[in-house]
């Protein structure tokens, strides 16, 4: 149990770290008031902060193992790979193009509220669904033993509530920082788990047959009642 505790202690500090280390090296240490001269850079930076350092203790307390291979699985790996690359890439990314004003987008503060609102979106089901799984869930593409379909929290309005909420995290923290470059990276992240769905919906299909057809004519992918 101790050692438990100390390895989500040591995790949240290596995501902390790691992150908004990320974040304000794009910007520049150099200039952390104009950083923070703007409400959405600073709810970005603080909601990053606490989601990444907390995330851990969340896992542990829902009995969640983030990197759980179960009895049957996709190949994925290089995938996974790829989408954490890509997640590393936009806190730098993003805030790079902004302080530098380097291919940015118009629509000023309407754009950068419509990014919030998205990013806080994206959070949340983010979170909303691996705590709905709790031990189903992992990071690879794989279904763990005595695994039972999950039509309930998030489930009700979409099959993979956690794509949905990475799409619009990446989405929104391009929109935040107004960053071109940001926004390519979001499009690639997107065709990312397009490609990563499908590849988890035929594992479904193979383990639950019916009942995942059932479950499928009732719901949409990512987008409730479009997609």
């Amino acid at each position: 149990m101790f050692k438990n505790i100390l390895q989500d202690i040591l995790l949240a500090i290596i995501f902390g770290i790691l992150y908004s280390g990320l974040i304000l090296l794009g910007w520049g240490f150099g200039d952390m008031s104009g950083f923070f001269s703007h409400l959405t850079r600073t709810i970005f930076f603080a909601v990053t902060i606490v989601v990444h350092t907390l995330n851990p203790f969340l896992k542990s307390l829902f009995n969640i193992e983030l990197l759980k291979q179960g009895e049957k699985k996709a190949k994925d790996k290089i995938t996974f790979a790829t989408i954490f690359l890509v997640c590393c890439l936009i806190v730098f990314v993003a805030p790079y193009s902004d302080s530098h004003n380097l291919l940015v987008m118009g629509g000023g503060d309407v754009m950068r509220y419509l990014g919030l609102v998205l990013f806080l979106i994206g959070h949340t089901f983010m979170l909303w669904g691996p705590l709905c799984l709790g031990k189903q869930f992992s990071f690879f593409v794989t279904v763990q033993k005595e695994h039972k379909l999950t039509t309930d929290g998030p489930y009700r309005f979409m099959r993979h509530p956690r794509y949905n909420g990475g799409i619009c995290w990446i989405l929104g923290s391009a929109l935040i920082f107004l960053s071109i470059l940001g926004l390519i990276l979001a499009i690639v992240y997107s065709i990312i788990m397009l490609l990563r769905i499908s590849k988890e919906e035929r594992l479904l299909h193979q383990e639950f047959g019916k009942e995942w057809e059932e479950y499928c004519g009732k719901t949409k992918k990512i987008i409730p009642f479009v997609y």
